[in-house]
């Protein structure tokens, strides 16, 4: 029997040396995945210090995406796909959807960098969609974020809205899920109050019977706090949103050239140059950013496209002696055809303020 458990002792020792460099990179990759949010230049030195010839695929492929995520996070411009491009290799192979998702999430940002535009958005569209699988709401909306500024650098700005939209709805859901926990945190802790409270009837009833109601009166105090913060949390975000639709609209180039017909003057022998497509785009914006269009034809469903264009040009504050000629309208037919929308359509005739006033305050 002891020659049996020394040869087993002898066998366990040799098992421990013959892989010392493999353990110690799986701890050294944990170690910097585990810095890596917090701090990724520590992580970087952890990840310099492993020696990559001792490293199986799947450890190399993690190694790689964790150099990619160090520099990233650390704000270094990408000069190379090589290293991202082994790690999505394997974890399309290999990986689960969390490590699929991250894999094409930093291939992008890298693509983004190297001016790969067209893969760029193929890739953050294939994180986001694999992403969406996992209920890791924090890392969803940081990739939806991120792609938002990628369209944002390229113009795309509706795009960019949209993936603001579903970054909002992810904070949203990871707020959600961090109340649901408290939730069931709370209902265990009633139950076993209720618990408590039929132990103390059998014991000393009126002593448990006020234990219990200071507990649930720290409860209601405990909820009522969590509730606030949730509401602040939702008002922020709110704010934020708008924020960026209003950036959007004011970063638009057709709302730009119509601003610039502000200084122009009735006499101006220099027409402006505005396509349908520029109507349409204008349109569009102020109905998305501000429900002009469908408050308009709330108000009146006999507005016509061209009553909505007039319309469109006087929130801007620009005056009809500088866009008659867009309308193919004398200045003095489309002041008298403002008059109709106001009295005839809107029915505001006994309004005092101006058509202009009016949609400007929708």
């Amino acid at each position: 029997m002891n020659n049996l458990r020394f040869l087993l002792y002898i066998f366990v020792l040799s098992l421990a040396g013959c892989h010392p460099e493999g353990t110690n990179v799986k701890q050294g990759l944990d170690k910097a995945a585990q810095l890596m949010e917090q701090d990724p230049d520590t992580a970087s030195i952890i990840l310099e210090n492993i020696q990559m010839k001792e490293m199986n695929e799947a450890q190399l492929a993690e190694y790689n995406l964790l150099c990619t995520q160090a520099n990233d996070d650390k704000n270094i411009p990408h000069r190379s796909d090589e290293q991202i491009r082994q790690a999505v290799s394997y974890y399309e192979k290999h990986g689960n959807e969390y490590q699929k998702s991250k894999a094409y999430y930093y291939l992008a940002c890298v693509e983004n960098d190297l001016e790969q535009r067209n893969n760029a958005e193929i890739h953050f569209k294939k994180a986001i969609k694999l992403a969406a699988l996992t209920e890791k709401y924090d890392y969803m909306a940081k990739i939806c974020k991120r792609c938002s500024l990628y369209y944002q650098k390229y113009g795309n700005f509706d795009e960019a809205l949209e993936m603001e939209r579903k970054a909002y709805a992810s904070q949203l859901m990871l707020i959600d899920s961090k109340d649901r926990s408290t939730v069931i945190l709370s209902s265990a802790l009633g139950l076993f109050g209720v618990m408590s409270l039929l132990l103390g009837l059998l014991w000393k009833k009126h002593l448990s019977v006020r234990s219990q109601l200071d507990i649930f009166k720290e409860e209601i105090q405990k909820k009522g706090n969590e509730s606030d913060k949730l509401a602040l949390q939702c008002n922020y975000l709110e704010e934020k949103y708008q924020s960026l639709q209003q950036h959007i609209y004011e970063d638009s180039p057709v709302v730009t050239k119509v601003r610039q017909l502000k200084e122009r003057t009735a006499l101006s022998s220099k027409t402006s140059s505005f396509s349908e497509k520029d109507w349409t785009e204008l349109l569009r914006l102020q109905e998305s950013v501000y429900g002009v269009v469908s408050k308009l034809k709330e108000l009146s469903p006999k507005l016509t496209e061209e009553d909505l264009r007039v319309c469109a040009f006087l929130r801007e504050g620009v005056q009809p002696a500088c866009f008659a000629d867009l309308m193919k309208l004398s200045v003095e037919t489309l002041t008298r055809r403002i008059s109709r929308i106001k009295t005839e359509k809107l029915m505001l005739v006994n309004s005092k303020e101006s058509l202009e006033d009016i949609v400007k305050s929708l």
